[in-house]
């Protein structure tokens, strides 16, 4: 597996460099709004979600490069998802580390940076603490990695006429649970339960991610290229 693990260690720019470039120049932009307003109530900011998007991306592109070529070099599948995995756990240990810390020097030690700025510390809505945080932003970042993962799976496995039709479920199952929440009035009921639950609903995203990783294991294994 370690031909694999440096393999994919060599994309740093879409791993690392890319994903903090960006969310550090969405923060800075966000702390001269805060400065040039300087509001009182204080600035709620959702730019933190660019680093998620790109963990997603990088589960799509990082095996759009890297799969055939591994199979080209007769590395084994099993090989090939172990060191995407492994990859994929200790990159989003490190961003999960990175922003545990730079929310508790927001929230903690800078009072928002001294302008009352929220741009780390959106989980302080539900904890404060930074282990609970870390682990939340690591289940949460893996499970962007591995969404994108099994989709490039689907796609290797299936082809052009697979998406087709996962997007076409994904859609009417959308509608038809929109429809569902919009007439039986469960929106709000949700957005509570969540608020109240955020513990649960991480674990279930945790299980989804199991899940996401199973398939995505059992796709390659019958993948051709």
């Amino acid at each position: 597996m370690n031909p694999v693990l440096k393999m994919h260690m060599k994309y740093k720019l879409i791993w690392m460099i890319l994903p903090w470039t960006t969310l550090l120049f969405s923060f800075a932009v966000n702390l001269l709004i805060a400065v040039l307003v300087n509001d009182k109530g204080g600035l709620y900011t959702g730019g933190v979600a660019s680093i998620f998007i790109f963990m997603f991306v990088a589960g799509i592109t990082i095996p759009i490069q890297t799969f055939p070529f591994s199979l080209g070099l007769s590395v084994r599948r099993k090989d090939y998802f172990l060191g995407m995995m492994a990859v994929s756990l200790i990159v989003s240990a490190i961003s999960a580390a990175i922003l545990s810390i730079f929310s508790f020097i927001e929230s903690d030690l800078t009072g928002g940076w001294g302008y009352k700025i929220h741009f780390f510390s959106l989980l302080n809505a539900f904890n404060t603490n930074i282990i609970w945080q870390f682990g939340i932003f690591f289940i949460l970042l893996t499970h962007m990695c591995l969404s994108g993962f099994i989709i490039y799976s689907i796609y290797q496995r299936f082809g052009r006429s697979g998406m087709l039709w996962l997007f076409v479920l994904l859609v009417l199952l959308l509608t038809v649970l929109s429809l569902l929440f919009t007439y039986f009035q469960w929106w709000i009921p949700i957005f509570q339960w969540i608020a109240h639950h955020p513990n649960l609903l991480v674990l279930w995203i945790l299980l989804a991610s199991c899940i996401y990783a199973a398939l995505s294991y059992l796709f390659l294994r019958k993948a051709t290229i």
